[in-house]
């Protein structure tokens, strides 16, 4: 109840100050107070508002959210932040007719969104660049491959399939794109940017074992007598039947977070360690060391679902999953930026410049969009 008291004073003050024509007094309001003024007083700034809300599909945005079950999708900047997105509903009802004369700098171009993409190499040598297109069926000498809008799917084994080596293929997914795999045994995997997996046709033998490198989230089918191993180079995640994410970008840090079932993780110079439901595990290689906690599974794995969604997490971090998909090179020019925390759910598939205004509201931070060059900077 303190923290709504606040942001409702907050309110008051701010649409005093927006009323009143001399700043005078502006610089000794609270800091907050004082940003929120600023940048409401920004020519150009409302303009942008009018036009996402103009584009805004109330109706659809409701269904989807609905169908989804989301919680509601909120940009947080701890309490700053909450008080930003109250005065701003305020705003528009007391400043309906306050001049625009241009828009925001950052709202000068879109930044567009990844796609899915895919390159498909197998294991006799052919390689198939993959996107959204027609359906396409590939013939293999251990059984059919088919392309269509669900993604990669291996089907029927031929009927020689069981003889010879369990060669691999290899799906590689570039910086800003995502593709969705269905293995021999109906195991789904989602492939998030910059990943590669390594899988065969058929699993043979008395395990089901893939090769990742980067993240997948992979939802297992239940095969008690043939374990599914994801294999990385810090070490193996086994599972039996389960859903659970897997990230490891680089060799010196592994993270798997478990939705549901379990699964265990043994390092290379680790005992195996078990994971129960909403349980992370990370593995910091260079110094040998795995701490398991409880998380909120939602954040790190609603990207299968077109969402970002941060929680206190640091800039530096929140900056490297939006480069990633959005192709996006980002400079710092303050190194302390890079620790600021923040929190806010993002569409995937939508304009990252929203959510890097609110990012602004109420915290020292700047972002410029120079074409996909992203500069963060202390704001003036």
């Amino acid at each position: 109840m303190e923290k709504w008291n606040h942001i409702f004073e907050w309110s008051k003050r701010v649409k005093v100050h927006l009323d009143e024509e001399n700043t005078s007094s502006l610089e000794k309001e609270h800091p907050v107070v004082r940003r929120v003024v600023e940048r409401l007083r920004e020519p150009g700034y409302l303009q942008g508002k009018g036009k996402e809300q103009g584009r805004f599909d109330a109706e659809a945005a409701f269904k989807k959210l609905r169908k989804r079950n989301r919680h509601r999708l909120v940009v947080r900047v701890g309490m700053a932040a909450a008080s930003v997105v109250i005065l701003l509903g305020g705003f528009w009802l007391v400043r309906e007719n306050m001049e625009m004369k241009e828009q925001m700098p950052l709202a000068k171009q879109e930044i567009i969104p990844g796609v899915r993409k895919a390159v498909l190499l197998l294991e006799d040598g052919r390689k198939f660049e993959l996107k959204d297109s027609l359906p396409v069926k590939i013939e293999t000498g251990k059984g059919v491959i088919r392309i269509d809008s669900t993604g990669v799917v291996l089907g029927t084994v031929a009927e020689d399939g069981e003889r010879g080596e369990e060669g691999y293929n290899t799906l590689s997914i570039p910086r800003g794109g995502e593709y969705h795999l269905i293995l021999s045994d109906g195991t789904s995997v989602w492939l998030n940017s910059e990943t590669e997996l390594c899988f065969p046709m058929q699993f043979k033998g008395d395990s089901r074992q893939v090769y990742l490198k980067g993240e997948a989230y992979f939802d297992v089918k239940s095969n008690p007598r043939k374990p599914f191993i994801v294999k990385t180079s810090a070490g193996n995640v086994k599972v039996l039947g389960t859903a659970f994410d897997v990230m490891i970008y680089d060799t010196t840090r592994l993270v798997a977070t478990l939705e549901r079932g379990a699964i265990s993780y043994a390092g290379n110079l680790q005992p195996e360690v078990v994971l129960r439901p909403g349980e992370q595990l990370t593995h910091s290689v260079r110094n040998n060391q795995v701490r398991v906690e409880r998380v909120n599974t939602r954040i790190y794995t609603a990207w299968k679902d077109n969402l970002f969604c941060f929680e206190e997490q640091r800039l530096d971090e929140i900056m490297v999953v939006l480069a990633r998909w959005y192709n996006l090179e980002v400079r710092f020019e303050v190194e302390e930026l890079k620790g600021v925390e923040l929190s806010g759910t993002l569409d995937k598939y939508s304009d990252v410049g929203p959510l890097l205004r609110f990012f602004e509201l109420g915290t020292n931070v700047k972002f410029d969009v120079q074409g996909n060059i992203v500069i963060v900077r202390k704001a003036k």
